[in-house]
């Protein structure tokens, strides 16, 4: 092989690993780009969702807990309107013990 031959197949070589390292500087950046790009999507992510649980999440009581039940005046009201109608009456004693005659 003749030397002018040799040097430009080495030319050649150098260009094309010149050019190959451009490319994957180009990839890297890219690359280096996107995972910055994911990482900060999903920080924000995090922080919109932890925003969001807390805006509405109660946490805990303000005050303290009532229970839930109809007014005085109208549980009074129906129980004397059920007494009335005899679906709900007194307690009664049982039957009083008795013995058999012989």
């Amino acid at each position: 092989m003749s030397r002018p031959k040799h040097a430009a197949r080495k030319r050649r070589r150098a260009l094309r690993r010149e050019r190959d390292e451009g490319r994957l500087a180009l990839a890297r950046h890219r690359r280096r780009l996107a995972k910055t790009l994911l990482g900060a999507g999903a920080v924000a992510g995090f922080v919109i969702w932890m925003m969001l649980a807390r805006a509405t999440y109660a946490g805990h009581a303000k005050h303290p807990v009532r229970a839930l039940s109809i007014p005085q005046p109208l549980y009074q009201v129906v129980r004397r309107n059920l007494l009335q109608a005899g679906i709900v009456a007194p307690a009664t004693a049982p039957p009083d013990a008795t013995t058999s005659t012989s």
